[in-house]
């Protein structure tokens, strides 16, 4: 059996999976409500579990809870764990491949923390703990950015000087990249061949939103930065915006921590049009909502322009453009909107087929079209899971 733990800000993912990537039980965890926490899952025997505790409000009071009842499932249904894996967001340049927790190993995340002050610290409590509690089970840690780590220099390099800081270095590290394997995999086996010779744009949209565009099986570009504040429109991210602006702000009195929450709490579909939920952006667009409107224009937009560019870098030869994530999954407006004027770049949407529900990854191209067009659903624990199982 192995643990996945995918620990956030303001959540925890955490799933079992047997030897054959079968999922046992899911416990899935939200600290980040001002009601306190809130568990749900299913365990071993598939009955449905849930809990509240509105005294719990941080990482550390959930995970204890979250792993001592997997102690308790486990034990209960005499199960043994293999291995615990656990996601962490940055890896920076060390990091670039799944790796086997040591004490050294440990020592080299925490100097990681300024790259992701949010998320890096959680991930390692995470590790911490596990470690504590399953002390002679074997830790793996896969991280966000290692499937961006052979993006060339004239791509991953900012126009700066380098060495501007003393504790970090500024590189295209870029993230969302267990996803964006998970659907290269994904998408191989739907076209019956290699990943290593397919080239897919993938676009991970979701309240985070990527798109990277994949050649050979290998990332080479991708929309996502040093944080993961770049790129496109995302649900209160600003992604892409002239850094002036941020200059300008601060000259007017904003200070640092005001312009970071600006630009990463307050922006994004939430500084056009007040909401972040792309499920009421497009009810209240659809009932004459104008900054509705502007918001899903700009999110649509914003995705074409990166699908244009990245088409270029494949200079054509795209066997795949893969809808994956949250909005990705579930919004067929947005898929259908994206795609509209691309039949030109070979991308011909089934209309019909765009609209069904499913539960598998599905093929939504019309078959005229040059190239693919699918919809994946994003399984990182899993994709965690199987990295394990061939390490």
């Amino acid at each position: 059996m192995k643990l996945i733990v995918n620990v956030g800000s303001t959540s925890v993912k955490s799933q079992l999976f047997d030897d054959n990537l079968n999922i046992k039980a899911t416990l899935n965890a939200d600290y980040g409500a001002t009601d306190g926490l809130s568990i749900n899952g299913v365990n071993v025997q598939g009955e449905k579990f849930s809990h509240l505790d509105p005294a719990i409000h941080d990482a550390k009071n959930t995970l204890a809870f979250l792993y001592n009842e997997w102690r308790h499932w486990l034990a209960e249904n005499q199960l043994d764990l293999s291995a615990i894996g656990h996601r962490v967001v940055h890896g920076g340049a060390t990091f670039k491949k799944i790796t086997l927790i040591t004490t050294d190993v440990l020592s080299q995340i925490a100097q990681l923390d300024n790259y992701a002050p949010l998320h890096n610290p959680p991930n390692r409590l995470g590790i911490e703990m596990a470690e504590e509690l399953f002390a002679n089970v074997p830790q793996f840690a896969v991280f966000d950015t290692a499937f961006h780590r052979q993006i060339p220099d004239y791509a991953g390099r900012y126009a700066i000087p380098e060495k501007l800081s003393a504790n970090v270095d500024f590189y295209r590290y870029g993230f969302h990249g267990i996803s964006c394997q998970h659907s290269v995999n994904a998408a191989a086996k739907l076209l019956n061949k290699s990943p290593a010779d397919l080239n897919v744009i993938i676009l991970h949209l979701g309240g985070g939103a990527s798109a990277t565009v994949v050649k050979n099986g290998v990332s080479v570009d991708t929309s996502m930065g040093f944080s993961p504040t770049e790129g496109l429109v995302m649900a209160s991210r600003c992604g892409d915006i002239d850094p002036m602006i941020a200059i300008t702000l601060q000259r007017e009195g904003r200070t640092i921590e005001d312009i970071n929450r600006l630009l990463n709490k307050q922006s994004g579909l939430q500084g056009v049009c007040g909401e972040t939920d792309m499920r009421t952006i497009l009810t209240k667009a659809e009932h004459g909502d104008e900054s509705c409107h502007i918001a899903l224009n700009l999110f649509c937009y914003r995705v074409k322009k990166y699908v244009g560019a990245y088409f270029a870098v494949l200079n054509g030869n795209v066997d795949a453009l893969i809808f994956t994530g949250g909005i990705g999954e579930n919004a067929p407006a947005i898929r259908q909107q994206i795609l509209d004027d691309l039949n030109g770049l070979g991308f011909s949407l089934n209309s019909d087929l765009n609209q069904q529900r499913f539960s598998s990854n599905i093929d939504i191209s019309d078959h005229s079209g040059r190239s693919r067009i699918f919809v994946i659903h994003a399984e990182e624990e899993r994709e965690i899971a199987q990295q394990i199982q061939f390490f």
